[in-house]
């Protein structure tokens, strides 16, 4: 059973402290869709719709959701393809076929040429799609997207500070020869560094302890720093880490409710029951 999701978020430069809690300052991107219809399935390579190896059908309803920003809300797909299509949408990995899709304000679905590549590479994707760079250290992959402009000793300390966060920072030697719980744990440091950010849920990946761990320190991270979660999920017990869960078939939204866990704790030990 796979699962996918993503974390978007807009938040200060690199090597800047985020504003402290209660500061009244929202942390995160606000994602605005309106109408969208969108092909089911993985992104193809070009980034346009319709594409022969999309694998999917496309929805003819279309979606409206709105996410303010900070907020975690799970995607619950039916068939299976349905969540991760517009996960796709949303990254621009893939274009809508109509329909408007708004990320911090960003009007994704008008991007082209260059303005789209710098958009797919804020990504900080964290996915089995995009792995770890084998010829990097643990700190330079963390840097990776800023090596060649911002990566400054204040960088370089954040980098150190988010490894710490989630696990990784004890960790060293060749990334791939790594245990895959803790390649996903460099993979999340990763996009913390970046703005806004994706993460794809490992479920489908790692066994079921290493997923809950991984799924965990995501969760945290997110408590942690206020950015806002989007993950497409197809296991209930995994959308119900999320405060929001939105279900989808047949590419429109049937379902839109909050979950009944308040906190992530909570959430985090019902996905252990469920």
């Amino acid at each position: 059973m796979r699962h996918y999701g993503f974390v978007v978020e807009s938040g200060p430069p690199v090597g800047r402290d985020r504003p402290a809690p209660g500061t009244g300052q929202l942390a995160g991107a606000a994602i605005e869709l309106a109408n969208v219809v969108y092909l089911s399935g993985t992104a193809d390579s070009g980034g346009s719709a319709g594409a022969a190896d999309t694998g999917g059908s496309a929805g003819t309803a279309g979606v409206s959701l709105s996410v303010p920003p900070g907020q975690s809300v799970s995607l619950l797909g039916r068939p299976r393809g349905t969540a991760i299509g517009l996960f796709d949408v949303i990254a621009g990995l893939s274009r809508p076929l109509s329909g408007q899709v708004r990320v911090a304000g960003v009007a994704v679905d008008r991007l082209g040429g260059q303005e789209l590549d710098r958009y797919r590479a804020s990504r900080g994707l964290v996915s089995a799609r995009f792995p770890l760079l084998r010829s990097l250290s643990v700190t330079d992959n963390v840097l990776a997207a800023v090596l060649s402009t911002r990566a400054d000793e204040p960088a370089r300390q954040r980098a150190a500070r988010l490894l710490e966060l989630t696990g990784a920072a004890r960790l060293a030697g060749p990334v791939d020869r790594l245990p895959a719980e803790d390649q996903w744990r460099i993979m999340i440091a990763r996009a913390l560094v970046s703005s806004p950010r994706l993460a794809e849920d490992p479920t489908a990946i790692l066994d079921p302890q290493a997923a809950d761990r991984v799924l965990d320190v995501l969760m945290d991270v997110h408590a942690t720093f206020g950015f806002t979660l989007v993950l497409a999920a197809e296991r209930l017990a995994t959308a119900v880490r999320c405060q929001r869960q939105v279900s989808l078939a047949g590419g429109f939204v049937t379902e839109d409710e909050m979950a009944s866990g308040n906190d992530a704790w909570t959430r985090g030990r019902i996905d252990r029951i469920g």
